[in-house]
């Protein structure tokens, strides 16, 4: 309501950031395809949006974002918030509730450079976990600190994190799901430790190839998969914010 403000999102396209919850596949729970699906039916996206975004966002269940218009598969749908089916899926994975109502523990951690956003996100999807009967706690880090135990001593179980898309799927998103990029030590690459050969034969395609319709058609094929496969679950494409004078021009000409 300030008349001498101005408040935009105007200036990160180039960023395109997704936030998302990237699953150790590594950790025995999470290497069941129903226990992660499960975990995706106990999130309601629309919810964090408002809450965690406070609304600068939309839902992006889909790992390029439609920040990337021509590249981004718009038909994919977020997987439906439904507790109860998350519940059932558990069950079906043999995780009952034991007696004092809980199936296992995870350890939850999350990217601090977008702090306010990426901890109120980590915070939903503990309370979320904890209504399906998982014992989810919080490890919070320094940046630093968070880039060691998530790419290095792989002392996570979920990682809430925000990876930019850059300007081309090939520079941005196949960092995070090649299996080539799994690599322990190195920051912002594979860190579910996910393996799909379609999808190396995909992206590494996609890369080279020079004809815009095909390579749509490639990146589409290669979203679908991993909506199936849920190595991680997207989540929303949030708009970084600027709040400047109005007299001041030309503020937010980058990323950053």
């Amino acid at each position: 309501t300030l008349p001498t403000l101005d408040i935009t999102t105007r200036g990160y396209e180039y960023g395109g950031q997704q936030s998302q919850f990237e699953f150790n596949l590594d950790t025995p729970a999470l290497a069941h395809p129903n226990v992660r699906l499960a975990i995706a039916h106990a999130v309601d996206p629309k919810a964090l949006v408002k809450t965690a975004w406070f609304g600068f966002a939309e839902v992006s269940p889909t790992p390029i974002t439609p920040v990337l218009k021509q590249f981004s598969d718009l038909r994919i749908s977020p997987h439906a918030y439904d507790p109860a089916l998350s519940e059932r899926l558990l069950d079906e994975a043999g995780f009952a509730r034991k007696a004092d109502g809980k199936r296992f523990a995870l350890r939850l951690t999350y990217n601090p450079y977008y702090q306010e956003g990426n901890r109120r996100t980590t915070e939903y999807l503990r309370q979320a976990l904890n209504r399906i009967g998982i014992d989810a706690s919080i490890s919070a880090y320094d940046f630093g600190s968070f880039v060691k135990a998530v790419y290095t001593d792989r002392n996570f179980d979920i990682a809430v994190n925000n990876l930019n898309n850059n300007f081309d799927p090939t520079v941005g998103v196949q960092r995070v799901y090649w299996s080539k990029n799994f690599k322990p030590g190195l920051g912002f690459s594979n860190a579910s430790h996910y393996a799909n050969p379609e999808v190396d034969q995909l992206l590494e395609a996609a890369a080279i190839e020079p004809d815009l319709t095909r390579r749509r058609g490639l990146f589409f094929r290669f979203q679908q998969i991993i909506h199936q496969d849920l190595p991680v679950v997207n989540l929303a494409a949030f708009q970084p914010v600027t709040v400047a004078q109005k007299k001041v021009r030309r503020h937010t000409l980058n990323s950053n």
